[in-house]
């Protein structure tokens, strides 16, 4: 069974407009939190992925807006990750609210690259492996 990691936020106002609607910019920031969350718990803090010399760009990236985000909400962001043998890892997360109603689902896409270079990383080294494994579940 695939491993959902979990994380709450709570929309301030710093997150939101004039009319207490989540700004989109924050759902970005929030995907960033949750897999970076993730990643840290799995085994791996990206600062220290970073200086192994390695990073994990964005390639691509959708995200649906089913219903709007309030300020005062408190969220759920679920959070799966895909991991094969391919250099793309799928991340796909859910916004949820206390309601458990599902109000944003997105999908993430990164690669893993080594920085000397930019090269795309296809044999990953055994610490990163490892912890990608336990972000499988």
């Amino acid at each position: 069974m695939k491993k959902v990691w979990k994380i709450n936020k709570l929309v301030l106002p710093q997150h939101s407009d004039h009319a207490g609607v989540m700004w989109h910019g924050t759902y970005f920031n929030w995907l960033e939190e949750a897999r970076v969350n993730a990643l840290s718990k799995a085994g791996i803090n990206y600062v220290d992925l970073t200086k192994n010399g390695f990073e994990l760009p964005l390639i691509d990236t959708s995200i649906k807006y089913i219903a709007p985000l309030f300020l005062g909400d408190n969220i759920i962001i679920e959070t799966l990750f895909k991991i094969s043998k391919s250099p793309k890892i799928k991340i796909h997360s859910k916004f949820i609210n206390k309601s458990k109603k599902v109000l944003t689902v997105a999908e993430v896409n990164l690669v893993l690259i080594n920085k000397n270079g930019f090269s795309i990383v296809r044999k990953r080294p055994e610490f990163i492996s490892k912890a990608f494994s336990n972000l499988n579940g």
